[in-house]
């Protein structure tokens, strides 16, 4: 596989100030080498070391400095619509996937290789809400993403996808706001999966220079936003993976 055609941009709808991302069903949220690119944070199909070859297409990736916005700005992402299905199936889950499934955060895959939510381990069920884990954290197909340097490093993983511990029960992210970090140049999104051939659908997603300049996401119960500091606690957190 590529590497210069996994990290191909994907098409989008520009405009001065933001763009849409359409983030296909078998993306993986960034591409990974054994011993090379981002090597720490392998997932799915063949993170063992095996000869089993990973099976996600490319992220959906946008180079910030096309929204005019680079490392001290702020950056806001927006879930807008679309649906996907894990299993080859009519496409049925928005961008918190399935929510209640087994198939969450540390947990194995269906491979019995760990998804990427392995590294979100801020956002896991089990850290957010120890006494009662099921209904929270990073599922089977959530929307995932990270922002890399200019060629997919990974400098900051980002979720777009969390169930979240409100203190009242869940929330369901959709949107957010954050500082973009020193060293990143790109935004890229895909799936929390192991297995990516069989995936269906897809979903857009808006990334803007400011927080009026895409149309509302789509209404959800319990829709959370995060904005600026509010975001610290989901966002960037970076575990690389164990021996």
């Amino acid at each position: 596989m590529c590497l210069a055609g996994l990290l191909a941009f994907s098409s989008a709808q520009a405009h001065a100030s933001y763009q849409v991302l359409n983030v296909a069903g078998t993306a993986g949220p960034w591409v990974w080498e054994v011993g090379g690119l981002n090597d720490a944070y392998r997932y799915g199909v063949g993170a063992d070391g095996s000869d089993a070859i990973p099976d996600y297409t490319a992220p959906a990736r946008l180079k910030l400095s096309d929204i005019g916005v680079g490392a001290g700005d702020v950056l806001h992402i927006f879930f807008l619509g679309g649906l996907t299905n894990a299993f080859g199936d009519i496409p049925d889950v928005n961008n918190n996937g399935y929510v209640g499934s087994v198939f969450k955060d540390d947990e194995l895959g269906a491979s019995g290789q760990v998804f990427p939510s392995y590294y979100y381990e801020s956002e896991w069920g089990k850290t957010q809400n120890p006494s009662d884990p099921a209904p929270y954290g990073l599922f089977l197909q959530a929307l995932l993403g990270a922002l890399t340097d200019d060629n997919g490093g990974i400098i900051e993983l980002l979720t777009l996808g969390t169930v979240v511990y409100t203190g009242e029960g869940q929330g369901f992210l959709v949107g957010s706001s954050f500082g973009i970090p020193d060293g990143a140049t790109h935004i890229q999104f895909g799936f929390n999966d192991d297995i990516f051939g069989d995936n269906t659908g897809a979903l857009n997603v808006c990334v803007s220079s400011e927080d009026n300049q895409c149309a509302p996401p789509v209404p959800l119960p319990g829709a959370v936003w995060f904005f600026a500091s509010g975001i610290a606690g989901f966002l960037a957190y970076q575990r690389k993976r164990r021996a």
